[in-house]
């Protein structure tokens, strides 16, 4: 009898214990939309499009990179917090003409189930993180961003970070035969950018976080004429010439 007793004693503290829990807090979230819009100049940019370049018609084939480790970041007591949105996706600015009206639009990547608050800027990093760059295409299924033949590099061991093709009517004579081929990618070209802008999420209401890319900042400080494109390993200088434009110069805020 003493036993039973025991038992149910020990039952009932149980009981108790756990009844007395809280429920556990869940964080409030939202989702956030980061809109890419590619540009030439002023420009809306589209491939097969006719643009003026020095005097000459240039025309993109395409136009389009990584991004990852996406991250949120706010001051908390005078050190940054950093919340994860994105670890890797792909941002293709290829539009078609008769895609104008995507064009315009940009491209929209969600990142879903951001905890609300006050943030004070957004990091994004261009390229493939030396973690996912050391792995292939193959090693990831249907739909994933990284699972892209076209763009990884055996010769380097590495994923293409970004592809800005082009071809230049250097003689404008409607032969667009000076061929520009922009490929990046190693571990020493991957980049940093962080935007100061105050962003504030609310629950349950979709924030929107708008870029545009400049496709003519991509040659800044290049010689198209003899620096044609990033065709083996030793290219390394210009791949990094290409990523450090696209940090500094190409990608900005809206």
């Amino acid at each position: 009898m003493k036993k039973l007793f025991a038992i149910i004693l020990f039952a009932s503290f149980l009981f108790f214990q756990y009844s007395c829990k809280p429920d556990p807090t869940l964080e409030a979230t939202t989702d956030v939309e980061l809109i890419f819009k590619g540009k030439y100049a002023d420009e809306v940019l589209m491939i097969n499009t006719d643009y003026d370049y020095d005097g000459n018609p240039i025309r993109f084939e395409q136009f389009n990179f990584y991004i990852a480790n996406v991250v949120l970041v706010r001051e908390i007591v005078g050190n940054p917090e950093e919340t994860e949105m994105l670890e890797i996706n792909f941002v293709d600015l290829s539009f078609k003409p008769a895609d104008i009206e995507d064009a315009t639009k940009g491209l929209v990547i969600t990142a879903p189930n951001i905890p609300v608050g006050e943030y004070s800027g957004i990091k994004i990093n261009l390229g493939v993180a030396s973690d996912l760059n050391k792995t292939s295409w193959e090693d990831y299924g249907s739909g994933h961003p990284l699972r892209k033949p076209g763009h990884y590099w055996s010769a380097w061991n590495s994923f293409i970070f970004s592809k800005t093709e082009a071809k230049i009517d250097v003689d404008s004579d409607g032969t667009f035969s000076h061929k520009l081929a922009y490929h990046t990618g190693g571990d020493e070209a991957y980049r940093s950018k962080f935007f100061a802008k105050d962003i504030s999420l609310v629950e349950d209401v979709t924030s929107k976080v708008s870029f545009t890319v400049d496709a003519k900042m991509m040659f800044d400080g290049i010689d198209v004429m003899t620096q044609t494109g990033t065709h083996n390993i030793t290219d390394v200088e210009l791949v990094n010439e290409v990523m450090d434009n696209l940090q500094e110069k190409s990608l900005a805020i809206e």
